[in-house]
């Protein structure tokens, strides 16, 4: 009779466990209409995360050797896991005051130095300075970190991080590095189910094998040199997405389509105003194989909203949203941030000037233009043109049964992250975005900045905090939700370079070298890591089907533990 009992309530268990996984796989929301959501960012919504990365997906996470991960560099550098310390450093605000003024203390050393050696202030004099550096990088940088170390600006950084009141101090930065895949295990796991669907490090070499041969029978091309135009990028881009489906199961959209403008991989237009379009696959990125969060977001929302969907995708890189991205309404206008921010601004360099004797000029205020910024000017122009015509770019509309704007999906702040006016631009972008699409209730969803990475950081830089700030306001309350992106960055791929700085054939090394095959660019664009890009687009397409089935914003303050 126990066992029978306990049988019984096994049976139970895996009842409940397999129809919440089911329920998983069901979409969350059905609608007849089209459904059109636009995505709008900078270079990180263009996408450089090369797609073949993905190999990162079948491979536990890289462990950088301890000792040669925490091991700090004589000199200060940004590449050094020690040194970075300073920008996620967990302790009193003042301290973090003082890493701060020592960080301006360090440039305005270089620069002093720098002009010296120029001759700006007058002939060199060796019997103060020393021997005069060389020109180039090669002598000059050793120089100016040999200044700095004798005016002990490197020394008074290093009391700090070293300092009891850090609570982040380099070892325990690595161990909570390391415990990321740990802590998004679900999500790594949920993933590699549906873009990858069993496939193993094996089937990228095979991938690698089908690519290569294609490109030499001259049917592919991948890559061309810089600045010249792409040969056929709609037939290159769609023979590649069929060999990672073929090889890989990268997954080729059903119902979803995508219109691209801008930094993209097109035929059509020229310069930073490409355009493509097309059945969602890898290669809607900067190049026919490379990705961003679009192809993440589209699949992901694919399986879990039942219509035809179109994403719209405008973005280009450095573009920012107190210029280029500016909200119409705020042409000539400012922000109370940023009229104070201004104001305090113009106080101290009067101060300043008065104290030196010499004239100062005021910043004044924002002047009314008449023109929408760099990026708002050749993106509201394609909301126009889809919106009018949506059969153009999705073949599966019918004009009988109509379309809605469902959504908006903003990824864009590196070039705003000191902004403390980020929010008050970002909620007013997004009630301009709103009344132009005549859609009140508008879901967004926002992706923060993931650089930071550790749980503590992952909210201190303004465009992050300006997007919290935002998503609370009450008149944009629950219809505004924030993705935190930070759980998902490869921080382990900062130190590739630390382990590999001196080639031997050690287990080390030959490690890193191999695990470099996880990224395709550099750290401020999530290393290029299609492993990162996978899970931020599914995040971010789970949290949009949520908002559009009336769900409430989840507002992650918190990675997920």
């Amino acid at each position: 009779m126990i066992a029978t009992r306990k049988q019984f309530h096994l049976l139970i268990f895996c009842l409940i466990v397999f129809s919440q996984l089911l329920a998983a796989e069901k979409p969350v929301i059905k609608k007849e209409k089209l459904q059109i959501v636009f995505l709008f960012g900078q270079s990180n919504m263009v996408g450089l995360a090369d797609a073949r990365t993905a190999w990162y997906l079948t491979q536990p996470q890289y462990a950088p050797p301890r000792e040669m991960a925490v091991k700090k560099s004589r000199y200060f550098n940004w590449e050094n896991f020690y040194w970075s310390g300073l920008l996620y450093y967990k302790g009193p605000e003042e301290n973090r005051g003082k890493l701060a003024a020592l960080r301006a203390e360090r440039t305005a050393s270089r620069a002093k130095w720098r002009q010296r050696a120029r001759g700006e202030h007058g002939p060199w004099r060796e019997n103060a300075w020393g021997p005069k550096p060389g020109t180039g990088r090669a002598n000059m940088y050793p120089f100016l970190d040999r200044k700095a170390e004798e005016e002990g600006i490197y020394k008074r950084i290093a009391e700090i991080l070293d300092g009891k009141e850090n609570q982040l101090p380099v070892d325990a930065a690595y161990d909570e590095m390391m415990l990321r895949d740990q802590e998004i295990a679900t999500e790594i796991k949920r993933v590699r189910e549906i873009y990858l669907k069993g496939t193993t490090a094996k089937d990228f070499d095979t991938l690698d094998d089908a690519i290569e041969a294609a490109v030499e029978a001259k049917k592919l091309v991948v890559e061309v040199p810089r600045g010249k135009a792409f040969p056929e990028p709609e037939k290159n881009r769609a023979l590649f997405a069929e060999l990672a489906r073929k090889h890989v199961n990268l997954p080729i959209a059903k119902r979803t389509w995508i219109y691209g403008h801008g930094h993209v991989a097109g035929s059509e237009g020229k310069g930073n105003r490409i355009t493509t379009q097309g059945p969602l696959t890898v290669g809607y990125g900067a190049g026919v194989t490379k990705i961003g969060p679009e192809y993440g977001i589209g699949i992901t929302m694919e399986r879990l909203v039942d219509a035809p969907i179109l994403l719209v995708k405008c973005s280009w890189g450095n573009t920012s949203i107190a210029s280029d991205w500016r909200p119409p309404s705020l042409d000539g206008v400012e922000t109370a941030t940023e009229k104070s921010e201004r104001e305090a601004w113009n106080a101290l360099q009067a101060e300043d000037a008065k104290q030196a004797g010499r004239e100062f000029k005021p910043r004044s205020a924002r002047q009314k233009t008449g023109n929408p910024g760099y990026a708002m000017s050749m993106a509201m122009p394609q909301v126009d043109k889809v919106l009018a015509d949506p059969g153009k770019y999705h073949p599966a509309y019918d004009p009988e049964v109509g379309h809605e704007v469902a959504g908006m999906i903003w990824f864009q702040g590196y070039s705003d992250k000191d902004n403390p006016a980020y929010g008050e631009l970002l909620a007013q972008l997004i009630r301009d975005f709103r009344k132009k699409v005549k859609t009140p209730e508008l879901p967004v969803v926002c992706g923060t900045l993931g650089m930071a990475s550790f749980k503590h950081a992952a909210f201190m830089e303004n465009a992050n905090k300006g997007m919290l700030q935002s998503a609370k306001m009450p008149d944009l309350a629950e219809k505004v939700d924030v993705v935190n992106t930070a759980p998902y960055f490869p921080l382990e791929f900062n130190l590739l370079k630390q382990v590999r700085q001196k080639e031997d054939d050690s287990p080390e090394y030959l490690e890193a070298v191999a695990s470099a095959r996880g990224k395709s660019n550099g750290g401020f664009h999530y290393h290029g890591s299609a492993k990162c890009f996978l899970l931020m687009g599914d995040a971010m397409g789970r949290s949009m089907a949520n908002l559009m089935a009336g769900g409430n914003p989840a507002l992650h303050a918190e990675p997920p533990r």
